[in-house]
């Protein structure tokens, strides 16, 4: 749980931080971070019978992703002035 918190804290530290200052470059690391999670979250080998905590913790940590990756779209490359390249 510890762990969830922190990459959740860090999450929004940078789609905040993006916002109030403007740094694209800062929702584009949250997304990044967002999208690893995803993947080793989704892809990960599960047991056959999951507890439920284990099914929690996993719904947590895709509701922690998906607000990096909408942190990521609406501050980050659609709010560019050349979209795609990054440039300020």
């Amino acid at each position: 749980m510890r762990l969830l918190l922190i990459t959740y804290a860090v999450i929004l530290l940078l789609g905040i931080g993006a916002m109030l200052s403007g740094i694209h470059y800062l929702a584009n690391i949250a997304g990044f971070i967002s999208a690893i999670g995803f993947m080793l979250v989704f892809f990960k080998d599960r047991p056959e019978e999951e507890t439920e905590t284990q099914i929690k913790m996993r719904r947590y940590w895709y509701a922690v992703f998906a607000t990096g990756i909408f942190f990521s779209i609406i501050f980050g490359s659609f709010w560019n002035n050349h979209m795609g390249n990054m440039a300020s």
